[in-house]
């Protein structure tokens, strides 16, 4: 990793988003800073900035003197989340096809034949990669790469729930022929088509969320024991020091 600070506190940020993201951190698990300090080999300060970030989008319940935990899916954040993608995202598909040129086409009919090549090869992890370069390139299109930016900073909670489906075939398949919807349409310039496969493929999570039967949690987490605070006794025994009489 890069030692410059801060970039170094938005590598820690970005790694462990990405694993909370994909699962790999899931839902009540321990950030423990020590832990993660040593995993990444960065000193406990960029940690701690990252787990404060990851605690501002939701991501992260830090407990004084207990610890910081992977909060669970929250669907009111998805909700928001979607709401907020779905109007500002079908407002740019709209601009990207009256803005269309043959080699942003080419862009798109190309992102979608690598999208069918991961399916086919049940790669979930390359066909996420490929459905967030589908719409980073229709946002360049457009010409709001800075609004899709937002985007992927307010969708996280989105995200989280999107990961858990793509270990499904049949799932990867329906997105892929919602791809397809809002690339034709794009490709003729049809703004209103494009604007209407847009939202109708925002509105996936929707039936994600029912297909998996999650439900808001409402179980605290499971937190150990609040650590006590050595008296200075303790400390200079630690420390092998002489205890005053």
């Amino acid at each position: 990793m890069d030692r410059r600070s801060p970039r170094l506190t938005e590598q820690v940020f970005d790694r462990l988003r990405d694993e909370i993201v994909r699962g790999v951190l899931p839902p009540g698990a321990p950030v423990i800073e020590a832990d993660v300090s040593e995993r990444l080999q960065v000193s406990r300060t960029p940690v701690r900035e990252a787990l404060i970030k990851l605690a501002d989008e939701g991501l992260v319940r830090v407990f004084p003197q207990r610890g910081s935990f992977v909060a669970p899916i929250s669907l009111q954040a998805v909700r928001e989340a979607q709401f907020l993608r779905e109007h500002l995202e079908c407002a740019m598909v709209a601009d990207a096809a009256a803005q269309m040129t043959l080699a942003g086409s080419g862009r798109l009919i190309e992102n979608l034949d690598a999208q069918r090549r991961a399916a086919r090869q049940d790669d979930g992890e390359r066909f996420y990669r490929l459905d967030e370069e589908l719409h980073t390139i229709i946002a360049e299109i457009a010409g709001h790469p800075r609004v899709w930016r937002v985007i992927q900073q307010e969708k996280v909670h989105m995200d989280r729930i999107r990961y858990l489906s793509f270990a499904d075939h049949a799932h990867l398949e329906r997105l892929i022929g919602q791809h397809q919807d809002v690339v034709e349409a794009l490709v003729e310039r049809n703004a209103d088509r494009a604007t209407g496969a847009m939202r109708l493929h925002l509105r996936e999570v929707f039936g994600t969320i029912d297909k998996l039967h999650l439900v808001e949690s409402s179980e605290p987490i499971s937190l150990p024991p609040r650590r006590r605070r050595q008296t200075s006794e303790e400390k200079a025994a630690r420390r092998g020091l002489p205890q005053a009489s």
